[in-house]
């Protein structure tokens, strides 16, 4: 059983955290230094259009992402939270591949919604050179494809 998935850690702990840290601190420091006091929406507005920014980007491309996915040979193992979903390559319909997106994005369509949904979402590990298509993902297109026909 190969883990096929990268660490999520940084994209949905650190990263929005330091996002929301940072605009909470930001208003606190320019409320407490006066600088909001004559005109308080050149400094709220844009706090709260990043703020709603950030969210929805973040519930969109990085929250729903497994936190694990491990390979089984036949199938696909994906565990977000206290969920597991095991997924068979039959029931796979199709792969989505957004290779220059960071984190770089597979998404996976399934026929029947387990716990997790029909639609599983999971980050590849880092590599060096983020120019060329993972062959991971290319192995795994094709053992799909395979597991159809037979």
């Amino acid at each position: 059983m190969n883990k096929i998935s990268g660490s999520t850690f940084y994209f949905k702990k650190l990263f929005p955290t330091v996002w929301f840290g940072f605009l909470g601190f930001f208003l606190i420091m320019s409320l407490s230094s006066g600088a909001a006091e004559s005109s308080p929406i050149f400094i709220v507005a844009p706090l709260i259009i990043m703020a709603v920014f950030g969210y929805f980007l973040f519930k969109k491309m990085v929250w729903d992402l497994a936190d694990d996915v491990f390979d089984k040979g036949n199938e696909l193992i994906f565990r977000k939270g206290g969920k597991e979903q095991r997924v068979s390559l039959r029931d796979i319909i199709n792969i989505d591949y957004a290779h220059m997106s960071s984190p770089e994005r597979v998404v996976v369509h399934v026929r029947t919604e387990g716990s997790i949904g029909k639609e599983l979402a999971f980050n590849l590990p880092v590599r060096f050179n983020p120019f060329a298509k993972n062959p991971l993902v290319q192995e795994l297109i094709e053992r799909v494809d395979r597991a159809k026909s037979t």
